[in-house]
């Protein structure tokens, strides 16, 4: 899945996690992992200067070390929630495909609608299917006319 523009739902479904929070995570808990060591040991009092600078360079490996750790447990969990997922796109009918992607839209429209953020999608949606056996099929599409008034073109399409 590939998504156009505003990928935030899609991030959000495929992977279980948005991936602002999880970049949010790790660069707190590495400023936290790097700050704690050295809040220990400047509150040492029977350690001098240097003696304090070795020791805060020997907990730097340590704190890099926690941070990757963490950032491969939450790379881990997204990878386990995607894989599934996409072994069961991958076998959905056209039908439901379209449906799921009218769906992300949606839901990127919702929570556009009731946040702070821009409403750049919104509206009725158009799906189509893009296929290499039948090129592109409307599955929905909204007419820029009233129907009842024109069923010549309603039957065109």
């Amino acid at each position: 899945m590939i998504p156009f523009a505003q990928r935030e739902m899609v991030d959000i479904f495929m992977s279980g996690i948005d991936p602002r929070l999880t970049d949010a995570l790790v660069d707190s808990l590495s400023e936290i992992f790097h700050a704690f060591p050295q809040a220990i040991v400047d509150s040492i009092e029977t350690m001098n200067d240097d003696e304090k600078t070795s020791l805060k360079t020997q907990f730097e490996p340590q704190s890099n070390e926690l941070v990757m750790r963490i950032a491969t447990y939450i790379d881990n969990y997204r990878a386990s929630n995607t894989g599934p997922i996409i072994n069961v796109v991958m076998s959905l009918p056209k039908s439901e495909l379209a449906s799921m992607a009218e769906s992300l839209v949606n839901l990127t429209s919702l929570k556009r609608k009731v946040s702070l953020q821009a409403e750049t999608v919104g509206g009725a949606v158009d799906v189509a299917v893009v296929s290499k056996r039948d090129g592109f099929v409307w599955i929905k599409k909204k007419h820029y006319f009233k129907e009842e008034l024109n069923l010549h073109m309603v039957r065109r399409d």
